[in-house]
């Protein structure tokens, strides 16, 4: 059960740059084209997230928590990205996708 007191507490939450984090931590997992599936969920994202199983045994909630957590009054630091979540004995990952200027 994902309780949202556990992600306001900072010590539990990364904050990860999607081009240094996807790759590695999908070999790490095991969970083949990782990148394009934080992709896909980012632009179709679904209230209660999705799972995704890797094959080292790894299952991964992607989810995002400003819908998941939409009931309550006040909001996570960046709550309205992709989280990666593997329970409460792992860091959860707020992924980022930076800004690209083109000057």
């Amino acid at each position: 059960m994902m309780r949202f007191g556990w992600f306001k507490n900072q010590d539990n939450v990364v904050y990860s740059d999607v081009n240094e984090f996807a790759d590695h931590f999908g070999k790490e997992t095991g969970v083949q084209n990782f990148r394009r599936k934080l992709e896909d969920f980012r632009s179709h994202p679904v209230k209660e997230g999705i799972l995704i199983k890797g094959k080292k045994r790894t299952t991964l909630k992607l989810f995002i928590p400003d819908l998941l957590f939409e009931d309550k009054s006040e909001k996570l630091p960046m709550g309205d990205t992709v989280w990666v979540y593997m329970g409460e004995y792992y860091p959860c990952h707020c992924v980022y996708w930076p800004e690209t200027s083109d000057s």
